[in-house]
C-alpha cells in the first residue's frame, strides 16, 4: 500500500492534477473548515498532506502562523513554488515530533489524505494530531466510506478534457487512452491486494487511473478511533453536502468530512 501510493504521488501527471486544483471540494468541506477554524482571531494552523497547496489558499487568511507538510518531496517543492511566502516542510503525519505539544489551534488533513496509510499508521496520525493540538483546537479531515458503492462498481475517474486546439486535443486523447489502459492493468494487479474483511478495509480507488490503495471506514469506527486518541465525543461527521451523518452513511457517499475537537476551552 505504501509503495503503491508513494509511486502515484510522485507521478508527473498526479503533480499536474494537484498543481491545477483550486477551491473547496464540496459544501461538506466548506462547512467543516468553517466549523474548525478558530472563531475568534486567527490561529496556528498545521495543514497536512498539502498536495499542490489547494488548502493553503483556503486557510492562510485564518492563520496567524501557517505550516504545510507533505510526505512527498515533489509536492512540497510544488507548494513552495505556488506559495513562496508560506512555510512548507517534508514530513510524515505519523511522526510530528518536530512540533511540541499544543502547538496548533487547527490541524487539517484534507482530500482523504489520512487514508493513504495502513491501520497502524492511521492511529498514529490521530494520536499525533491530538497531541499537537491545543485545548479546544480542532482536527478537520476527510475519509473514505467503506460502504460506498463505487468501490464495487470500479468507478473510473479518467475524463477526456475537450479543447478546440487540435494538437492539445490529440495529446489529451493519447493520455486518456494511456490512462484507461494502465488503469485496467492496475486493477488486475492490485485488486488481489485488497483487504475487505475485519475491522478496517484497504481498497483500490479509481483515482489516478486506479493508482491508490485507500483505507476505508465508517462513521461509527471513526468515532471509536477518535475517542481512543483522546478527542472529545462525539465528533461531527458531515456528508459531502455539509449535512450531519449518524452512525451509518448512505452507500452513495464516497467519503465524509470530520471535525473533532481536543477537550478543553478554545
Amino acid at each position: 500500500m505504501e509503495s503503491i501510493n508513494r509511486q502515484t504521488w510522485r507521478n508527473p501527471w498526479a503533480l499536474r492534477d494537484y498543481r491545477r486544483s483550486n477551491g473547496y471540494l464540496n459544501e461538506g468541506e466548506r462547512a467543516a473548515f468553517a466549523i474548525g477554524i478558530p472563531q475568534t482571531g486567527r490561529g496556528r494552523v498545521l495543514d497536512i498532506g498539502v498536495g499542490g497547496g489547494r488548502t493553503a489558499r483556503l486557510l492562510r487568511d485564518a492563520a496567524s502562523d501557517y505550516i504545510g507538510v507533505d510526505y512527498t518531496p515533489q509536492m512540497v517543492e510544488l507548494c513552495r513554488k505556488n506559495h513562496p511566502d508560506l512555510r512548507f516542510e517534508h514530513m510524515d503525519a505519523r511522526d510530528l515530533s518536530a512540533f511540541g505539544d499544543a502547538s496548533f489551534d487547527l490541524v487539517v488533513f484534507s482530500y482523504n489524505g489520512i487514508d493513504s496509510v495502513d491501520a497502524a499508521g492511521r492511529l498514529a496520525i490521530l494520536h499525533e494530531a491530538a497531541r499537537v493540538l491545543a485545548s479546544g483546537g480542532a482536527f478537520v479531515f476527510s475519509t473514505f466510506h467503506r460502504g460506498w458503492r463505487g468501490f464495487d462498481r470500479r468507478v473510473d475517474y479518467r475524463r477526456l478534457e475537450w479543447t478546440p486546439n487540435p494538437v492539445r486535443l490529440g495529446l489529451r486523447t493519447l493520455r486518456y487512452v494511456e490512462g484507461r489502459i494502465s488503469g485496467t492493468l492496475r486493477q488486475r494487479r492490485l485488486r488481489p491486494l485488497e483487504e475487505r474483511e475485519g475491522e478496517h478495509a484497504i481498497l483500490l480507488h479509481g483515482a489516478h487511473d486506479f493508482g491508490v490503495m485507500v483505507y476505508a471506514t465508517t462513521p461509527a469506527q471513526v468515532q471509536s478511533q477518535l475517542a481512543g486518541a483522546g478527542f472529545a465525543m462525539p465528533a461531527l461527521v458531515l456528508d459531502l453536502d455539509g449535512k450531519p451523518i449518524g452512525a451509518v452513511a448512505s452507500p452513495e457517499q464516497e467519503y465524509f468530512h470530520v471535525v473533532a475537537h481536543k477537550p478543553g476551552v478554545r
